[in-house]
């Protein structure tokens, strides 16, 4: 129904405007139309609750989250746990540890994240799934699927870097840096017909920070 207006003249009581039983009618149906979108036709449904969260309990909702590029996107540190479509991407996000994380699908393949640390200025250490735990851990990945580096919290002093071999040149096949405008994230999309399948991760500024990275 459209917005019923109550016609109240040109000027007090100039007898132009509606009568009270005429204003009083388009009153009820706009609130009656009110009642019946956001309630059961006689009580309103709070959705939003005292501490301004959203609290649907049944329902077909329909809440839009869309960003026409990744550049749009908030940022994921004030919003953790917010999620985001990204339509220059077609992907899906989640805001987790300062990033925008995407979700696995047809489009990108199972994404797995291993987060860095470090042991003073001779080791890298990482946890994720299957992980293994002390110095410069070896790792296996497999062709078609993505990881996410995350060395955010020691780009400044050890930024890491995927190479063709240790002090060897950048390997650049499928991987993006600082990705998602994220300094010290690296993205890598691993190829199927690598020119190597022998990799490492090693640090630009201290080479004895250097790990193996086998591609299957």
């Amino acid at each position: 129904m459209t917005l019923q207006s109550v016609g109240i003249g040109s000027s007090a009581n100039d007898g132009n405007g509606d009568t009270l039983r005429s204003g009083a009618t388009k009153i009820n149906a706009n609130f009656t139309e009110i009642y019946a979108a956001l309630g059961n036709g006689t009580t309103l449904t709070d959705i939003i609750d005292g501490n301004g969260l959203i609290n649907v309990s049944s329902g077909a909702n329909k809440i839009v989250f869309y960003y026409a590029s990744l550049s749009d996107l908030p940022s994921a540190g004030t919003y953790h746990g917010a999620v985001a479509h990204v339509h220059a991407t077609g992907g899906l996000y989640f805001a987790h540890g300062g990033a925008w994380i995407r979700l696995n699908d047809e489009t990108t393949g199972p994404v797995t994240q291993y987060t860095a640390g470090v042991n003073g200025s001779t080791a890298y250490t990482f946890t994720g799934p299957g992980a293994t735990s002390g110095n410069n851990p070896n790792f296996t990945f497999y062709k078609g699927h993505t990881y996410l580096l995350n060395n955010t919290a020691n780009v400044s002093s050890h930024p890491l870097q995927i190479r063709v071999a240790s002090g060897g040149s950048a390997f650049t096949t499928g991987v993006t840096d600082n990705y998602n405008s994220t300094s010290g994230l690296t993205q890598f999309i691993v190829p199927h017909e690598p020119s190597d399948s022998s990799l490492v991760y090693q640090c630009t500024n201290h080479s004895g920070m250097v790990g193996n990275i086998t591609i299957v």
